[in-house]
């Protein structure tokens, strides 16, 4: 792009270039910029017509960006968010406040922290609003490259030049249905040893690295062999490696085992939190470490008065 280019360039355009690579949609687009949907699309023209490039192309029923929108969409964020820090006043007062916060997170803080913080928010700022998205293999890149806020993780998740800020800990606990006809309190490696269980596939990808005491209650196979071994059971039992269920939420699983004869590994305030009056909450048999749940971001995000101000709502919140 020449200077003469640059010049004429509004760049409020840019605003619905990070619209668009955030929603991949030109109405979703629309609805978050408080534009008409033919805005945008007026917009996107003129942003191809300066750029040179298509920017975004139909697929699949959506928008694709090219790699030179996601790479200009990433040079772009950075500046944007540098040009609001400057313009920010040292102080933010969240009662006049007009934000926005992109969040990663899964089952657990929707369940045990953000039903509070939405709370919160509504009552001291109620121009602040959260915009949740599913915790993704690319989240921490997208945290990285400011398409997100933040996401919810484990001190393992802060990769690079990623910041974790610890919230608060949990423990991990066994969940059954009330009456199951096998598994009650005190709970023991036999009884685990005879039961189906639902394994929670992503603990396995993000607490064992951290919590390498846990692998053997990810690998089904091993965690009963260790169990009818430790009970001098051998493996003749009814339950047996590979007859159980593997789900990727934390939630299902929960559900799951309050309406059926399986059992899940789970933490306890997500249990506490969930269906307690169809569910047994179980002290397991076996040590389990404390796990830091917190929120990961990128250290520079810190300099935003605004930002900083949500960091200290969540570690308020936890700490009540």
């Amino acid at each position: 792009m020449n200077p003469i280019q640059f010049k004429n360039l509004d760049l409020n355009l840019f605003r619905v270039l990070l619209a668009l690579l955030d929603n991949g949609s030109v109405s979703r687009a629309a609805e978050e910029l408080a534009l008409t949907p033919s805005a945008v699309s007026h917009a996107l023209g003129r942003l191809r017509t300066a750029l040179g490039d298509p920017l975004f192309e139909r697929r699949g029923g959506g928008l694709a960006p090219t790699a030179y929108a996601i790479d200009v969409g990433r040079r772009v964020r950075g500046s944007m968010d540098t040009l609001r820090d400057a313009l920010n006043r040292d102080e933010f007062d969240p009662a006049t406040a007009e934000r926005e916060f992109v969040i990663a997170c899964g089952s657990y803080p929707v369940v045990v922290l953000l039903p509070r913080v939405i709370e919160h928010l509504a009552r001291i700022a109620p121009g602040v609003r959260l915009r949740l998205r599913r915790i993704e293999d690319q989240s921490p890149d997208d945290v990285e490259h400011g398409r997100l806020d933040m996401t919810f993780g484990i001190p393992v998740n802060a990769t690079g030049r990623l910041e974790f800020r610890r919230l608060l800990s949990d423990r991990m606990v066994w969940i059954a249905r009330r009456g199951h006809p096998d598994i009650h309190a005190p709970l023991t490696l036999a009884m685990l040893a005879d039961a189906r269980h639902i394994l929670i596939e992503k603990f396995n990808r993000v607490a064992s690295p951290e919590y390498p005491e846990l692998r053997r209650f990810f690998d089904e196979g091993r965690e009963l062999g260790d169990a009818s071994r430790a009970v001098g059971l051998g493996h003749n039992r009814r339950k047996i490696a590979g007859a159980s269920t593997i789900v990727t939420d934390t939630m299902h699983a929960i559900a799951m085992a309050a309406q059926s004869d399986h059992v899940t590994l789970t933490l306890r305030k997500l249990a506490e939190g969930f269906l307690t009056d169809q569910i047994q909450i179980l002290d397991p048999p076996h040590a389990t470490p404390p796990i830091d749940i917190g929120v990961i971001f990128h250290p520079d995000r810190e300099r935003d008065p605004g930002f900083r101000w949500f960091l200290s709502v969540l570690a308020d919140i936890t700490a009540s």
